[in-house]
């Protein structure tokens, strides 16, 4: 997420295709583009720190899973878990830091590569992320970060529009607890999590924790990007987990997750029947 870059994108510009560069007129309060994490430091409004920081961690969690196991990783992880816990105490900064600390260990500096085009009318602004760190994109000192293949819209005047509206969970209900017939490895499923449509939506991306298991190490987080609104989970062992899922519209960024649910996943217990003299006896 350390992408050495800068440029501003201004209403009225031909299109921009990749950084760094800084061309055009300069209107009164120009939307900008960075690279996460980079060495300046943007304005940001009060509810934009929470989902930058959302950001940060995802893509370090994502680095973190792809990476070897090695001495290398591992202390990333150990910067994740700091972020993780900064995040849950409201910690954003101190996250979004940390955060920046694990993905810079797996990933070697490289630039981001961007577009950026004019509508006709030379009212509008897109900007899409082709590839590389995630870049945040600012307007009106509002701000929004763009991992690779995410776009958003800014119209002459206006900030940056509002990210969609969180989902909301529907099945299964908060602390459900499953029963189920253990597979040949002990596993437990299929379980099927869904929640409510979420306007301009195209996508969701789900996350499944485990909190508690009861036997062996705790797996890793489970994720899945969707385009429906239901989602069959891979067996897992019995124990405790909860899951979010956030929403993802083309124009609007993403939201921030659902509030978590929980749900348990138990075996089934093994009825024996045994045969006496006078008959069967459970």
């Amino acid at each position: 997420m350390k992408a050495a870059l800068w440029l501003s994108a201004w209403m009225g510009l031909s299109a921009v295709p990749s950084a760094p560069a800084v061309v055009g007129r300069e209107p009164a309060e120009p939307p900008a583009l960075r690279g996460s994490g980079g060495s300046g430091t943007p304005t940001k409004s009060p509810g934009a720190e929470p989902q930058t920081a959302l950001k940060a961690l995802e893509m370090s969690r994502a680095a973190v899973k792809a990476a070897p196991e090695d001495a290398r990783r591992r202390e990333a992880e150990g910067r994740l878990k700091d972020a993780e816990t900064h995040f849950q105490q409201a910690r954003y900064a101190d996250a979004l830091h940390k955060a920046d600390e694990a993905w810079a260990l797996l990933n070697p500096p490289q630039p981001s590569l961007f577009t950026v085009e004019v509508g006709k009318d030379g009212g509008t602004t897109t900007v899409t992320h082709r590839q590389g760190p995630p870049v945040t994109v600012e307007a009106q000192h509002a701000t929004r970060i763009l991992a690779k293949g995410e776009s958003v819209r800014v119209q002459q005047g206006t900030v940056l529009p509002e990210p969609p509206s969180a989902p909301q969970p529907v099945q299964p209900t908060d602390k459900y607890r499953f029963t189920l017939k253990p597979s040949a490895g002990g596993l437990l499923g299929p379980v099927t999590l869904s929640w409510a449509a979420v306007e301009s939506a195209t996508r969701y991306e789900v996350e499944v924790i485990a909190e508690t298991v009861e036997a062996g190490p705790l797996p890793l987080p489970v994720r899945e990007v969707l385009d429906a609104r239901k989602w069959a989970l891979p067996a897992l062992p019995a124990g405790r987990y909860r899951w979010t899922v956030t929403a993802v519209s083309p124009g609007q960024g993403r939201s921030v997750p659902s509030p978590a649910r929980r749900f348990e996943l138990a075996a089934d217990a093994l009825e024996l029947n045994i045969k006496v003299k006078d008959g069967w006896q459970k």
